[in-house]
């Protein structure tokens, strides 16, 4: 069950990076854009396994969930910054 259930996001949440990743770039270099974001997820998600492998080790389990919340909490708000505001998809439509 629980296979099915991490399939299923990986299906969902990867995908949608991967459009989010294709719609942020210019149609002449689309492919390069999911090439280099594909190549940064995976490089970051091996670089913070092994931060929240040392800071299990060092401080405790719990610091490890911190970690997590606090980049994810990040994350959110970079996601923010990259979003174009109403007027700019407007312009961009025509």
């Amino acid at each position: 069950m629980l296979f099915v259930a991490y399939g299923l996001y990986q299906g969902i949440f990867r995908t949608v990076g991967k459009a989010l990743a294709a719609d942020l770039v210019p149609n002449t270099v689309r492919a390069s854009g999911i090439g280099w974001y594909s190549a940064t997820v995976g490089l970051l998600q091996l670089l913070a396994s092994v931060v929240a492998g040392q800071l299990w080790d060092r401080i405790g389990h719990e610091s490890v969930f911190f970690y997590g919340a606090a980049f994810g909490a990040l994350g959110c708000l970079g996601l923010l910054t990259l979003l174009p505001s109403d007027r700019e998809a407007a312009a961009k439509t025509g």
